[in-house]
């Protein structure tokens, strides 16, 4: 007999599927940044590259040449060294539609299916109405409604992650030049990518917590660059080359609850016929929650390199170019999974099946409220190639154009490989075998999850322009229109950002001939709407797609502000 309960997780499982859904993100995200790019160049902190509109690979900005186009270095005569602080804001609010599936034959079937076994399900025999029908399915909790972020938060070495009451970090890095060489030494401090938040934590179906809480309660992913020695060469009076290597730190935290808004129980209705005669298997309803999942991870040593060109033709006229390799974090951390009574209790029932669950895919049960274990990914950062003009069209007037492309399209898929199974994976399984005649990807197996994101590789532009105003002050403003590496069908909460424009402005100013000032403000402006079945990470019609799909048949509509800000100081010793 088949017994049904409405699952509700107090914490959903630390599953790899699920676990990637929210962070995912995020990741990627998230990690989790203005993804118009994947926060590409927003967050070194450099004042003079965020005021051009990050428009620099034909006009490196001093010490962080080393990030921008190591050429630049070469320009940089004697000792200096570099502080600075960047600070930002984000702000992501999402809206829900109505889910327009199921339709009334699928409910009708979902009725005969349950019919005398669930109590929102009328007697046996009965012919239902629309309203029994349509309780019997149930109400998606989160339909016509909104979600917002709620503060920002770090991954962070040795802390893990870690909330924050502002978004900010100090850099800097130092420079000299080898006088009987001519070549210049460097190494700097940067973040390419850092970036959190946090949702309100409270259970969404309660009506007292965030419907985005299923893609992330928590997210934060973070790059940091803590060395980069690099060398920049004077090949002639005219052109200079530059290259270094970047050793950095590499964290991924991702907090989230799952659910399963699907109508699982065709297929796992197969599986009763596996248990004993006498036993009762509770199968999880539309909308039901799973648990909650949380996974920090770290690499430490993750290594790349960056190779620069810079030819100033005239005293008017420079070009530029940029090349960073990809670089590979080999992340390992912990997870756990907190399931909830109800999930417990059907993993209870599928216990006495472990034996031959594999023949469809699946492995003995933990049937235990908290799962625990050591978790593994392999996360790429994107190689990337930048070409750049900078044009002295006036006596006191630059204009700089950089032309930009980033390999987004590595982040096709990201598995997880935990070191024990986890129920919600390993049913996940099953399901993905039952369900195989529909065209499903099997993204799980019972210790590992793999996590669609399906990202573009992404061409850009970016527009900067610089006037001296007089011998001390300079002022500089830029704009780039920056390409979503998120199309459409892989849109989600987790990063939710598609095309963004960059807005900045900026100064600089010359303290005295060894020591200046450079500050600088940007506004990223992202908006999208996904229509319903639209997202093959967030809002596919595909039943039994279980990792990981949580808004199945909704509409959704975000809006993200991002507001950076920078300000340095260098000085030569």
């Amino acid at each position: 007999m088949i017994k049904y309960c409405k699952l509700e997780l107090a914490k959903p499982m630390y599953s790899k599927p699920l676990r990637y859904a929210s962070l995912a993100a995020a990741l990627t995200l998230i990690g989790s940044g203005a993804n118009a790019q994947l926060l590409h160049n927003l967050t070194i902190g450099n004042a003079k590259a965020l005021a051009l509109g990050n428009a620099v690979t034909a006009d490196p900005p001093g010490i962080d040449s080393i990030h921008f186009n190591p050429a630049g270095l070469a320009q940089i005569k004697g000792r200096q060294f570099n502080v600075k602080l960047i600070a930002a804001h984000l702000t992501s609010d999402s809206e829900f539609g109505a889910p327009i599936r199921p339709d009334n034959n699928t409910k009708q079937t979902y009725f005969d299916f349950n019919e005398g076994r669930l109590d929102q399900c009328s007697a046996a025999g009965a012919t239902p109405t629309q309203q029994e029908l349509d309780d019997c399915w149930g109400v998606d909790p989160i339909a016509n409604s909104s979600s917002s972020m709620d503060g920002p938060g770090l991954m962070l070495p040795f802390f893990g992650f870690t909330e924050l009451p502002i978004l900010a970090f100090p850099a800097g890095g130092v420079a000299f030049e080898d006088p009987s060489m001519g070549w210049t030494f460097g190494t700097a401090v940067y973040s390419p990518q850092g970036i959190g938040y946090t949702r309100d934590d409270a259970d969404p179906t309660t009506g007292n917590g965030s419907p985005g809480a299923y893609q992330g309660t928590e997210v934060g992913v973070t790059r940091l660059t803590y060395f980069s020695p690099t060398v920049a060469i004077p090949v002639t009076d005219k052109l200079s080359v530059g290259v270094g290597m970047n050793f950095s730190y590499q964290g991924l935290a991702v907090d989230t609850y799952i659910r399963a808004p699907l109508q699982t129980t065709q297929w796992l209705g197969s599986v009763n016929d596996l248990l004993p005669a006498e036993a009762e298997l509770s199968i999880i309803a539309p909308y039901d929650n799973i648990g909650r999942l949380s996974m920090e991870m770290e690499d430490f040593l993750s290594v790349g390199f960056n190779f620069g060109i810079l030819y100033q033709a005239t005293d008017w006229l420079s070009f530029g170019f940029l090349y960073q390799s990809e670089a590979t974090a080999q992340m390992s951390g912990d997870y756990k999974m907190v399931n909830s009574e109800e999930f417990l209790h059907t993993t209870e029932d599928l216990a006495p099946a472990g034996p031959i669950l594999g023949v469809v895919g699946g492995a003995p049960f933990n049937a235990t409220r908290v799962e625990k274990g050591e978790v593994e990914l392999e996360y790429i950062m994107p190689q990337n190639v930048a070409f750049g003009t900078s044009i002295k069209v006036l006596p006191r007037l630059k204009v700089n154009v950089d032309l930009r492309w980033v390999e987004y399209s590595v982040w096709d898929e990201l598995e997880f490989e935990f070191s024990n199974n986890v129920d919600y994976l390993n049913l996940s399984s099953v399901i993905y075998t039952l369900s195989s005649g529909y065209g499903l990807k099997d993204n799980a197996d019972p210790d590992a999850m793999r996590i669609r994101r399906g990202y573009d590789d992404t061409w850009s532009l970016a527009f900067g322009a610089e006037y001296q105003w007089d011998d001390n002050l300079v002022l500089r403003v830029g704009f780039e229109p920056r390409e979503g590496a998120i199309s459409d069908s892989s849109a989600d909460l987790l990063f939710p950002i598609g095309k963004a424009d960059l807005f900045t402005a900026g100064f600089g100013w010359q303290l005295s001939s060894t020591a200046r000032v450079d500050a600088a403000l940007g506004v990223l402006y992202s908006e999208q709407s996904i229509d319903a079945c639209k997202s093959l990470n967030a809002n596919r019609c595909q039943e039994g797609d279980v990792v990981y799909n949580p808004y199945y048949s909704m509409p959704f509509e975000t809006e993200t502000t991002a507001y950076i800000g920078a300000i340095s100081f260098d000085k030569k010793f």
